[in-house]
């Protein structure tokens, strides 16, 4: 329970910044393919660390990815406050993915046949069934709007 949960007795309503960041991100490495799985590494080592809790990059962890976001967005923290955190735990999504499915970790410049308009995250990741999923990108999204952006649900439909 939030500190202004537990002193005011209802839920604290923070600013709509929307799912992207606002600012840099202040990441150890550099965003490209052959970080992605530093990335996801740094996630299980916090996980481990603050959690106490073993993530084996199988599907049945990505339940806990979606509980991990939601816990801190209801915490009252804003995108902008957990930016490097979020993106590493979509790392550790798109990691699930690569090692499970075959998937690899792509620069978004190698995708042609994006949509105008459309931005992804500087890492994707590419899968035998040649979608191209962000799940960086997803993990934002689920943090800023809850439940209705699943993880577990994401990556069921990007890997069928």
């Amino acid at each position: 329970m939030s500190f202004l949960k537990r002193i005011f007795g209802k839920q604290s309503v923070k600013p709509d910044t929307g799912a992207m960041p606002k600012r840099s991100l202040n990441l150890q490495f550099e965003p490209i393919p052959q970080n992605g799985e530093r990335f996801a590494e740094q996630f299980v080592n916090a996980v481990k660390k603050n959690e106490n809790k073993e993530l084996n990059y199988s599907f049945d962890t990505l339940e806990f990815v979606d509980n991990f976001l939601q816990r801190f967005s209801d915490d009252g923290l804003t995108v902008n406050d957990f930016a490097e955190t979020i993106f590493v735990a979509g790392a550790y999504v798109g990691q699930v993915m690569v090692n499970s499915n075959n998937g690899m970790w792509i620069d978004q410049k190698e995708v042609s046949d994006l949509p105008q308009n459309i931005s992804m995250m500087p890492i994707v990741i590419k899968l035998p069934n040649n979608n191209i999923a962000d799940p960086i990108a997803k993990a934002f999204k689920r943090f800023h709007y809850g439940t209705t952006d699943s993880i577990t649900y994401f990556y069921q439909v990007m890997t069928e």
